[in-house]
């Protein structure tokens, strides 16, 4: 059962900032988010940016506390939902296209939601894993949207068959996203390596990052843009 806390104290600043235009949007954009997950449902399209500028701010100061509220929504979906990164059904459609039918292996899958999401738009050819040894750490126990087998990535990528791989959101407290480039790379995978994170900072370990070479894809980026502070974008890595 979902933890109302977060829900209903936007619902307070609904009532109490019903006057605030800006504010409503982004009350309902978030709500909406939370009303969706949990009942299993993805948002139709991107979150918009939840943060007020400072110059919001200082025009209508009752804005404060719900901007620091805000701040806390990603934090509050690791920890209610197991949900690190969020799709929308718009750039899921997107990936779907990208993907063109290939065989797909997502690694470190966490939930599965991407996973569920190409299922759910007919996509036969995903596999999905994860160890879910993040368990008991942000969040306490998983709640998997789609079938995941209990599987390490690297085993995964050494036992499945795949045109495309897709990690989101590695942790930056390993280096298990450097073993699966180095596996990709000694095995000439000639398919395609699809990563979301944050290019040094909250997402994957600085190695990582060192050693990777990227391409930003405007196709797999046109329906995802960061709600918060931590601007995470989806490339392609060889």
């Amino acid at each position: 059962m979902m933890d109302t806390t977060f829900f209903e104290a936007l619902s307070d600043y609904e009532k109490s900032l019903s006057d605030d235009r800006l504010a409503q949007f982004k009350i309902q954009a978030a709500k909406d988010v939370l009303q969706r997950l949990a009942v299993h449902k993805l948002p139709q399209k991107q979150l918009p940016k939840l943060s007020f500028t400072e110059k919001q701010i200082l025009k209508n100061p009752s804005l404060m506390p719900l901007d620091d509220l805000l701040s806390n929504f990603r934090q509050w979906l690791i920890t209610q939902f197991g949900v690190w990164y969020l799709p929308n059904l718009k750039w899921l459609a997107d990936l779907n296209h990208f993907i063109a039918g290939r065989r797909v292996l997502e690694i470190m899958a966490g939930n599965g939601l991407i996973t569920y999401g190409l299922r759910a738009l007919g996509n036969e050819l995903v596999t999905a894993t994860d160890t879910f040894q993040w368990q008991e750490q942000d969040i306490e126990i998983a709640d998997p949207w789609t079938q995941i087998i209990p599987l390490d990535a690297e085993i995964a990528l050494q036992n499945i068959s795949y045109d495309v791989v897709i990690m989101s959101w590695a942790p930056d407290t390993a280096q298990t996203d450097v073993k699966i480039l180095n596996y990709l790379r000694a095995t000439h995978f000639t398919g395609d390596f699809i990563l979301i994170g944050e290019p040094f900072k909250h997402t994957n370990s600085m190695a990582f990052w060192q050693t990777a070479q990227l391409t930003k894809v405007p196709e797999l980026n046109a329906n995802h843009h960061s709600f918060d502070t931590i601007d995470d974008r989806i490339f392609l890595v060889k």
